[in-house]
């Protein structure tokens, strides 16, 4: 008779260990699973996420946990939308990638390789099951139809994880990310990648340990070419009409370089190696919009040494104020200015291209990088790292332009900032992205994979409102990053 009352009482608490998955009250069920079996591709897949995760309190209704629904496969593929809590450990994004199930949060999950398990953990699924998710998200997570989501987008974003090795591919329809692509080329070696630009079919990344330019397929994410022998490779730029590319030296390279280099696309060839006559770092490129006019910053030297972007020949130096250490630049949508982020002195300075002088220097945060432009040039913004060794988080500045005159407008925050790196806007303008390296660990996710290291993150921004929209969550060192045009 103990044993039964025993009994009862364990049977009794593992039901409230797993409908407390959900705040909620739990008054809405899980659907019945119908012909086309709620859009999942089996029978089978269906019944494992409906009948296991959609059930009462969790996974399912008008207010599901974690803000996720898993009866049907249209709101699988949403993931984790409309967060509200406003705590640091709090989730926002897809829970399965395509093609890979050791990078989809959902497989983890059912694996129970997340920290904290609760309250996932009595999820009493067989190894055949759990075999069975793998081998549906690897084969493509198709639905009914056969069909494997975010295919074509009106464009993606891509943000290279320079710890990971790979490069994360976000959906600007769906603001998910999509897919994720390997560029590890050496064997126990992180190769580093730095930089990426896009062209047409084609993206392209630098990798700095490595020393490559890959060339990689948009449609599959493969490595289709590369070309080596780009000692340090860091900061690349295309020229408008995808012909060449040109790859300067990473930041943290030691302060004894004096070229860049000018690679033909085409057949991924070295054309020429562009020397210039200061030896440092050359690190920030910038061209003008007509592909005239190539801006190299010497991070170490406080000099932009201008080069014909034609003839690939070094034409002079616009010399800047002592301790500038110019860190990042851009060109204007009309190709008149070029804005410069100061890391040695927090600043942002706005150079005339015509005459070479300094026009303006605006005070901005600490650390200031990667710097994006609206479309009709009258905003900048800034992404600002922080001191992350003082706990700040980071944020982004941003900076109006009225007619020659440049003030900084507002500063955006968002606790899940953390060591903000790369941006870039949406062609229309209405969407900032901003990755956080997240290096110093500053960001918690609310499920930690194991074995996993520091995970980055992706911010979404609504230019009109200056608000964070949504952050995703990427692997190790997010930095430079590139939308789709």
């Amino acid at each position: 008779m103990k044993i039964f009352i025993l009994a009862l009482i364990l049977s009794f608490l593992s039901i409230i260990a797993f409908t407390n998955c959900s705040e909620e009250k739990p008054t809405e069920i899980s659907p019945p699973i119908d012909e086309t079996n709620n859009g999942f591709e089996s029978r089978e897949v269906a019944e494992i996420l409906v009948n296991t995760c959609a059930t009462a309190g969790c996974h399912v209704g008008s207010s599901p946990a974690g803000n996720l629904a898993t009866t049907d496969y249209n709101s699988l593929l949403k993931g984790a939308v409309n967060t509200s809590s406003g705590h640091q450990a709090e989730f926002e994004g897809e829970v399965l990638i395509p093609f890979n199930s050791e990078k989809s949060l959902l497989y983890q999950m059912i694996k129970g390789n997340v920290t904290p398990a609760s309250p996932h953990q009595n999820l009493n699924l067989t190894d055949s099951q759990k075999e069975k998710i793998r081998e549906w998200i690897d084969n493509g997570a198709k639905n009914f139809s056969g069909v494997i989501p975010f295919q074509n987008p009106s464009y993606r974003i891509f943000v290279c994880n320079q710890s990971s090795d790979v490069i994360s591919v976000a959906d600007g329809d769906n603001k998910v990310v999509s897919r994720i692509a390997d560029v590890s080329v050496l064997s126990n070696n992180i190769d580093a990648p730095h930089m990426v630009k896009e062209f047409g079919e084609y993206y392209y990344v630098t990798l700095i340990s490595a020393g490559r330019l890959l060339k990689i397929r948009k449609s599959d994410n493969q490595i289709i070419a590369f070309t080596s022998g780009l000692e340090k490779a860091g900061m690349v730029h295309l020229t408008s009409d995808g012909s060449y590319a040109f790859v300067s030296r990473s930041s943290t390279s030691a302060s004894i370089y004096n070229s860049v280099y000018a690679v033909r696309l085409s057949d991924m060839s070295i054309e020429q190696e562009i020397s210039l006559p200061v030896t440092g770092v050359p690190h920030a490129i910038a061209l003008t919009p007509d592909d005239s006019l190539l801006f190299v910053a010497n991070l170490t030297k406080d000099r932009i040494s201008k080069v014909n972007a034609k003839t690939f020949e070094f034409i002079d130096d616009i010399l800047l104020p002592a301790g500038t250490e110019p860190m990042e630049s851009s060109c204007s949508p009309d190709g008149n200015f070029l804005y410069v982020s100061a890391r040695g002195t927090n600043k942002v300075l706005v150079i005339d291209t015509r005459t070479d002088s300094i026009l303006a220097s605006i005070d901005v945060g600490t650390m200031p990088m990667h710097i994006a432009i609206s479309p009709e040039g009258n905003r900048i913004y800034v992404a600002i790292m922080g001191n992350h060794s003082a706990g700040e988080h980071g944020s982004v500045d941003v900076i109006v332009k009225s007619g020659n005159n440049w003030n900084k407008f507002t500063t955006i925050n968002d606790h899940r900032f953390s060591m903000p790196h790369g941006c870039d806007l949406s062609t229309d303008g209405k969407y900032l992205f901003i990755s956080s390296r997240n290096t110093s660990g500053m960001y918690q996710p609310k499920f930690k994979v194991n074995g996993e290291g520091n995970n980055g993150n992706l911010a979404i921004i609504d230019t009109e409102t200056l608000s964070v929209i949504k952050v995703l969550e990427l692997e190790e060192y997010p930095s430079g990053l590139v939308v789709e045009k």
